[in-house]
C-alpha cells in the first residue's frame, strides 16, 4: 500500500504543476491574440507530454506479474498461475485466440492462479496478466503473452438419470453409461440449488444413495470421473425424488431353533409390516459372501450347510415381490453340530421298494415295452442288490398272455424268474384273489384270503423269517376304481434274531380334486393298522408307491401323515425343497438326485447332483441308522439310461441297522 500511495502522490503533484503552468500562461498574456494562443497550446502540449511521462513512470515502477504459465487444461478451460506483485488487489487476465490479442476477453482473479473457462475445445489461446489496485485501476502493465491449447471436448454428462426405487432412508438411481468413465459421482442435496450437497461414488450405471431422511425431497446430479478422480464430464441436469416414510423396525428376537450337522433352524418375532422375510446367512462375521433365503413365516430351515461350522445370520422384512421393508436385524452367531463319527453297522438289513409296472398296462410311454420284453431287466435289477425284503407294486395277479396251462400271474412269474436267477425269493401271501377259488376272479365268491392284488411282499428266506402277515383294504372314492391295499408282516432278521414290522402299499394314482385327501386317508389307515398290529412297538419299515411327491399341490399329504406318525424319510426329501432336511438319516446316498419315476424316458429325470430328486416311491423307517440309500439306476455320463429300462419306476434300496 505504501508503493501505491507514493505513486498516487506523484501523479497528483504532476497534475497540479501542469495546471499551474497553464494558468500562469493565461494570466501573463490574456490579450496576446494568436501568439498568446500558440503559446498556450505549446504549454498544454508540454503538460500532456509530462503527464504521460509521469503515468508511464508510475506504471513502470512495478513490473508486470512474472512466470505466467498454463498448469492445466480441459476441453473448455485453461488453468494458469503467475508470480505475485506486492500491493495487488486483483489480477486481470487477458485472453484471445489471436496472437495480437485482438478480440480479447478478460477474467479477474484474487490470487496468483485461476481458470479461464468457456473456451472452445482444441483451440490455441494467448494469455496476458496485469495487476490491479483496489479501485480496479492498472497497477502494472500486462505481462508478455503465453499460449496454451484447450483439450478435446469433454463428453456430455451421463444421460437418463432417474430414480428406480426408494425407501425411508435411500433412493436408488440409474443412468446411461459414458465411455471412458472410471467412476460416477452423484451429487445429492435437499435443496434445489444443490447447496449443502453430499457426494456418492459408484462404479457402474446404478447406485443407491443412503443415509437420507424419511419423507424428504432430494435433488440429484451426476457426472463422470476419470481414473484419477478428476472430472470427465460436467454434472447432468438435476432430478428429484422423495424418500419414503420412515423404515419400519427390523424383526426382533432372531434366534437358533434347531441345529444339525447340515442344517440350522431360525425363528424370530412376527413383524407387522412384513409380507415376507429375507434371511442373510454368511460364514463371516462381516456378512461378506452372504447367501439369501426367503420365508413366508417367521421361521427358517436352512439346509446344505457344513458340519461343525459357525455362521452369522440377519433377518429383514420384505414385500411379496422382494423389495426391502425394514433394515436387517442385529447379527446372531449360530453353528452346525459336528458330523457324528459312526462305526459300521453290524448285520445290516437290506430293504427295497419297486413298482415293476403291471403286465397289462399299456400307457404309450416313450420306450415302454411289454412285460415279456423287460422282465429280465426287472430280475437283473433286483438280483443286483438282493435285498432281504422287498415291497413290490403293480405285480399283477392276472394271467399272463404267455403263461403255461393253468395260468401264471405277473408276481408268480417274477418269483419264478428270480429263483431261476439264483435268488429264491418267497411271497408272504401267494393268493391271487380274495375269492373262495383264489386262482381266478371269474364267478368269484368273495372270501378274505389276504390277497393284495399287485402289492406284494417278497423276501429272502435265507435272510429273514416271516412271523405273521396280513393285509388291509384301503379307502376308495369309487368302487370301480382299482382297489388299493396295505400288505404287512412281522419279520425276524435271522442273523440277529431282531424283529421288525414291514409294510408295503400302492396308493391311489388319480390327481383330480379330492384324491389328495383320499391319499391322506389311505395313509392314515395304514398308520392305524401299524399301531394296531405292532403293539410291541417293533422297529418299522414302511415302503411303497404313494403316487405323491413334494411338488404336489396343495401338499404331499400321504408323506406328511407318515412323518407325523414318527416315521423318518432317510433322504429328508421334504415339501418344496431339493436340499435334504437336516434330519435326513441316509449316511451315504447314491443317485439321490435321480427321480424315482422315470416314465420310460431315455434321459433320466433328475435334479442337480447332491440334491434330492422328485420321489413318489419311498422307504420310511422308524428311528434307526441308514448306512446306505440308493436309487437303483444304470445311467451313462450324459444322463441317459443304459440298456432296457426295467419299469417306469426305479427301484429304491437301503440298508438299515435294526435297533
Amino acid at each position: 500500500m505504501r508503493t501505491c500511495t507514493a505513486l498516487r502522490t506523484r501523479l497528483f503533484t504532476a497534475t497540479i504543476a501542469i495546471a499551474s503552468v497553464v494558468s500562469m500562461s493565461v494570466i501573463v498574456a490574456p490579450n496576446a491574440g494568436a501568439a498568446a494562443g500558440a503559446s498556450t497550446s505549446s504549454l498544454k502540449s508540454t503538460a500532456d507530454s509530462y503527464l504521460a511521462t509521469v503515468i508511464a513512470s508510475t506504471q513502470s515502477a512495478l513490473a508486470a506479474p512474472t512466470g505466467l504459465k498454463a498448469v492445466g487444461r480441459t476441453g473448455d478451460s485453461v488453468s494458469l498461475s503467475w508470480g505475485a506483485v506486492a500491493g495487488t488487489a486483483e489480477y486481470r487476465v487477458m485472453v484471445s485466440p489471436n496472437a495480437d490479442m485482438s478480440g480479447a476477453s478478460y477474467w479477474r482473479f484474487p490470487s496468483t492462479s485461476g481458470t479461464v473457462k468457456l473456451l472452445k475445445p482444441e483451440t490455441n489461446y494467448y494469455f496476458k496478466v496485469r495487476s490491479l489496485d483496489a479501485d480496479g485501476a492498472s497497477l502494472t502493465a500486462y505481462s508478455a503473452a503465453v499460449s496454451a491449447a484447450t483439450g478435446v471436448a469433454a463428453p456430455a454428462p451421463p444421460a437418463g438419470l432417474k430414480t428406480v426405487g426408494q425407501t425411508g432412508d435411500s433412493v436408488s438411481l440409474s443412468w446411461g453409461a459414458v465411455a471412458g468413465t472410471a467412476e460416477y459421482r452423484v451429487m445429492v442435496s435437499a435443496n434445489a440449488d444443490m447447496s449443502g450437497a453430499s457426494y456418492w461414488r459408484f462404479p457402474s450405471t446404478s447406485g443407491t444413495v443412503k443415509l437420507l431422511k424419511p419423507d424428504t425431497m432430494y435433488y440429484f446430479k451426476i457426472r463422470s470421473l476419470k481414473s484419477d478422480g478428476s472430472s470427465l464430464t460436467a454434472y447432468s441436469a438435476a432430478v428429484s425424488a422423495r424418500t419414503g416414510t420412515a423404515t419400519p423396525a427390523a424383526p426382533t428376537g432372531l434366534r437358533m431353533s434347531f441345529q444339525t450337522p447340515t442344517a440350522l433352524g431360525l425363528a424370530w418375532e412376527v413383524s407387522p409390516s412384513a409380507e415376507r422375510y429375507r434371511i442373510a446367512l454368511s460364514p463371516n462375521a462381516d456378512m461378506s459372501k452372504a447367501v439369501y433365503y426367503r420365508f413366508t413365516d417367521p421361521t427358517a430351515d436352512i439346509r446344505g450347510l457344513t458340519p461343525g461350522t459357525a455362521y452369522y445370520a440377519q433377518v429383514r422384512s420384505i414385500t411379496a415381490d422382494g423389495a426391502n421393508i425394514s433394515a436387517y436385524s442385529p447379527i446372531v452367531r449360530i453353528q452346525t453340530t459336528a458330523a457324528p463319527v459312526l462305526g459300521p453297522v453290524v448285520n445290516p438289513l437290506s430293504v427295497a421298494s419297486f413298482n415293476i409296472h403291471c403286465a397289462n398296462c399299456e400307457d404309450q410311454m416313450e420306450t415302454e415295452v411289454p412285460w415279456v420284453d423287460r422282465r429280465d431287466a426287472v430280475v437283473r435289477t433286483i438280483v443286483s442288490k438282493r435285498p432281504d425284503i422287498i415291497g413290490i407294486q403293480e405285480a399283477s395277479q392276472g394271467w399272463l398272455v404267455d403263461s403255461p396251462a393253468g395260468g401264471l400271474s405277473q408276481f408268480e412269474d417274477l418269483r419264478n424268474r428270480l429263483s431261476d436267477a439264483g435268488a429264491p425269493y418267497k411271497l408272504t401271501n401267494e393268493m391271487r384273489n380274495n375269492c373262495v377259488d383264489p386262482h381266478t376272479p371269474t364267478d368269484c365268491v368273495p372270501k378274505e384270503q389276504g390277497a393284495t392284488k399287485g402289492t406284494r411282499i417278497f423276501y429272502n428266506p435265507n435272510a429273514v423269517r416271516i412271523i405273521r402277515s396280513g393285509s388291509k383294504l384301503l379307502p376308495s372314492l369309487a368302487p370301480e376304481k382299482n382297489q388299493r391295499y396295505l400288505a404287512w408282516a412281522e419279520v425276524e432278521q435271522i442273523s440277529t434274531g431282531k424283529h421288525f414290522f414291514f409294510g408295503d402299499t400302492h396308493l391311489e394314482v388319480d390327481k383330480a380334486e379330492g384324491y389328495n385327501e383320499l391319499r391322506r386317508q389311505q395313509a392314515q389307515t395304514i398308520v392305524n393298522v401299524i399301531k394296531a398290529e405292532n403293539t410291541t412297538k417293533l422297529p418299522v419299515l414302511m415302503v411303497g408307491d404313494l403316487n405323491s411327491s413334494k411338488w404336489l399341490d396343495p401338499s404331499n399329504a400321504a408323506y406328511d401323515v407318515f412323518i407325523a406318525a414318527g416315521l423318518v424319510d432317510p433322504l429328508g426329501n421334504t415339501y418344496g425343497s431339493t436340499l435334504p432336511s437336516g434330519y435326513a438319516t441316509a449316511e451315504k446316498a447314491t443317485n439321490r438326485h435321480i427321480n424315482s419315476w422315470n416314465g420310460f424316458e431315455r434321459l433320466a429325470r433328475a435334479s442337480a447332483p447332491g440334491t434330492n430328486g422328485t420321489y413318489i416311491d419311498y422307504i420310511f423307517t422308524s428311528k434307526m441308522r441308514v448306512p446306505t440309500w440308493e436309487t437303483v439306476a444304470s445311467v451313462d455320463s450324459t444322463g441317459n439310461y443304459v440298456g432296457q429300462i426295467p419299469s417306469d419306476h426305479n427301484m429304491v434300496y437301503a440298508t438299515v441297522g435294526l435297533p
